[in-house]
């Protein structure tokens, strides 16, 4: 199998690598000034600092992009995967196989998928490229990524129980029409470390930041700047009469939203939040990474930026076909942002990425995170939201501020006869929480704490002695996203199985997985963990987007629960985060697609799913007794 796979890789490579030979012979790299430079690594955070460094290469003088050595590379992910999360990724393992006659570098995971980097033909190729990135002890293009069993052996909150997969083609690409620099010199084989970061660490939420001072892997909504969430914090603790004051002084919709902010940030409460977020920050990475001198790009990071953008997009954004996007180079054209994205100010450019990904791309996964080190002190560098987020963002609050009307319709769990009422806003699941552990204890988390706490509080409600309970409602109204693994949890709560379908646009990969979950926490899957025997219904809006789309799809798929209220927001695509080559953070809606599947076709699901029973009055969707009531008649 894996001869034949060489096979076709080899075939592929050389059709990635059209140029005639004499054409070849004319744009092969000429000798580069190479210098090896080793420089401190951090990994995390602060206190995790490597005593080794990482060895980082630079050609030509170019002090502002970094080269890895494809072996150096080998050995961190050797080492920093199984690490950083042993439970799914223990037996992860790369070896590799070196053709210095041929000009490659494979590099072969433990289940026999492949990577080769072809210096000749100046490509990337991967035998399979999901199986390539996946955990290795996970299902194919799995979403729940909970191990299937516990630390001592036992069966876990979630389990692949069925699996169905169309492994992905063979696909590539070709760095050489990028013109993304390829070394292959005195023995090393180098590769542009923003490259490597995109194609071997986004899957896993990370990326490496090379700050000219040090380089640091992190998660990147680890090196957010903390504005925006304490921004939020703050926000909650506005008053109407703060609001009041700084509409009085005929200040723009910015400069009053700053006012209240700082209104709420010299109360006794606010002053604490703003001390705890200085607090944390002082011990961040984001801290590190920022502290390096600002400045401007080189021409060449520039350049090569811009270029590894494209790449980027072109290969990864889920919905280009959605968004008539043949190629990322045309579209930046068109919109004009690639002049500030090729210009010489950092922050313009970082500007051109916020709008990019906000106004343009404007699909509700795609957003700004955070600002270049280059201009650190130059702000979130955010225009604003696109005209679909506007919309969102605006029914969201209506919806929000309509059920404070309704106290019962804000308690995450609420009961009218034999109607349960389960409320939630979005899909949690902690990851320093031993559920178990606290149910043998008698000290669960608080109801509501996380979606995972909810379920097995709200599940021991309904199915109580003598309960009166036989029909449930789950409020996904005002419910954005979140994790999908709490989201799995959901599905498999309501119908016992959860089949949740998948789509890679990169490689056409196709997978169907099916799930259990284990809700009364007794290590086993059977009918005590499901309400499949009562009347189900799942009550949705336009703002139920992401995950909050996703379960209502796959209620639809199965039949058994009953949609109520308005058709969904969509949002189909499994978030994927992003860097610049100058370290701009970003999200855009990934190469993962959510899928409907009828009839053994997968279908998009970015649209949203119609209800069965429309509900005209927003009104009647927190009016808890009027939607019992109104249940009731419908059967």
């Amino acid at each position: 199998m894996l001869k034949r796979i060489l096979s076709l890789l080899t075939v592929l490579i050389m059709a990635l690598g059209c140029a005639s030979a004499e054409t070849a012979l004319e744009t092969e790299s000429p000798s580069h000034q190479i210098e090896m430079k080793t420089v401190p690594f951090y990994v995390a955070n602060p206190g995790n600092k490597s005593p080794d460094g990482f060895p980082l290469y630079f050609a030509d003088g170019v002090k502002d992009l970094p080269y890895a050595e494809l072996t150096d590379w080998v050995k961190l992910m050797n080492d920093l995967v199984p690490a950083a999360s042993p439970d799914m990724n223990a037996d992860y393992h790369l070896d590799t196989e070196v053709s210095e006659e041929g000009g490659t570098f494979t590099l072969i995971r433990e289940n026999d998928s492949l990577m080769t980097v072809d210096y000749q033909a100046g490509s990337l190729v991967w035998s399979d490229y999901c199986a390539f990135i996946q955990e290795a002890n996970g299902p194919y293009q799995d979403l729940a990524s909970i191990p299937p069993l516990d630390q001592n052996g036992q069966p876990n909150l979630l389990a692949a129980i069925a699996i169905r997969s169309k492994h992905g083609k063979i696909a590539g690409v070709s760095l050489r029409d990028y013109n993304i620099p390829m070394i292959a010199q005195d023995g090393k084989y180098l590769l542009p470390l923003q490259t490597l970061s995109a194609f071997m660490l986004y899957p896993y939420d990370l990326s490496l930041y090379y700050n000219q001072e040090c380089v640091m892997l992190a998660s990147i909504q680890a090196m957010k700047t903390p504005g925006a969430e304490m921004a939020n914090d703050l926000m909650a603790l506005v008053t109407p009469e703060m609001v009041a004051q700084a509409e009085a002084k005929g200040l723009s919709e910015q400069e009053t939203l700053q006012a209240v902010l700082a209104a709420a940030a010299e109360t006794e409460e606010g002053t604490a939040v703003v001390a705890a977020y200085r607090e944390e920050y002082e011990k961040s990475l984001h801290k590190i990474y920022t502290s390096a001198p600002e400045g401007e790009r080189s021409r060449e990071l520039t350049q090569f930026g811009f270029r590894e953008l494209l790449l980027e997009m072109d290969s990864f954004y889920g919905l280009k076909d959605v968004h008539h996007i043949e190629t990322f180079d045309e579209y930046l054209s068109q919109t004009s942002l690639d002049e500030a994205l090729l210009g010489s100010s950092v922050a313009e450019a970082d500007t051109a990425v916020a709008d990019f990904v906000s106004m343009y791309l404007d699909d509700g996964h795609s957003a700004f995170i955070s600002p270049s080190y280059l201009q650190s002190s130059g702000g979130e560098n955010a225009s604003g939201s696109g005209f679909s987020m506007s919309r969102y963002s605006g029914m969201a609050d209506r919806l929000s501020q309509l059920r404070q009307k309704y106290p019962e319709a804000t308690e995450p769990y609420y009961e009218v006869g034999d109607t349960a009422f389960v409320r939630m806003d979005e899909f949690k699941i902690s990851t320093n929480i031993d559920y178990y552990a606290a149910a043998a204890a008698g000290q669960p988390p608080g109801l509501g704490a996380d979606t995972i706490s909810l379920l097995v509080q709200a599940h021991q409600m309904i199915t109580r002695e003598n309960s009166p309970i036989k029909k449930v409602v789950l409020d996904l109204s005002i419910n954005g996203g979140g994790d999908a693994p709490a989201a799995i949890y959901t599905i498999a709560w309501f119908l016992g199985n959860a089949q949740v379908s998948t789509y890679d646009t990169f490689s056409g990969a196709e997978t169907t997985t099916v799930y259990q979950a284990d809700l009364n926490l007794d290590h086993q899957y059977d009918e005590k963990d499901t309400l499949s025997h009562l009347r189900l219904f799942c009550l949705t809006s336009p703002v139920s987007f992401s995950c909050g789309n996703l379960v209502p799809w796959a209620f639809k798929e199965d039949g058994w629960v009953t949609l109520l209220g308005r058709v969904t927001g969509g949002g189909s695509c499994v978030v994927l985060p992003m860097t610049t080559a100058w370290g701009t953070s970003f999200q855009i809606s990934g190469n993962t697609r959510i899928s409907f599947l009828k009839n053994g076709a997968y279908y998009d699901v970015d649209q949203g799913v119609q209800p069965d029973f429309i509900i005209m009055s927003y009104e009647n969707f927190y009016d808890r007794q009027a939607l019992a009531d109104y249940i009731s008649r419908l059967f």
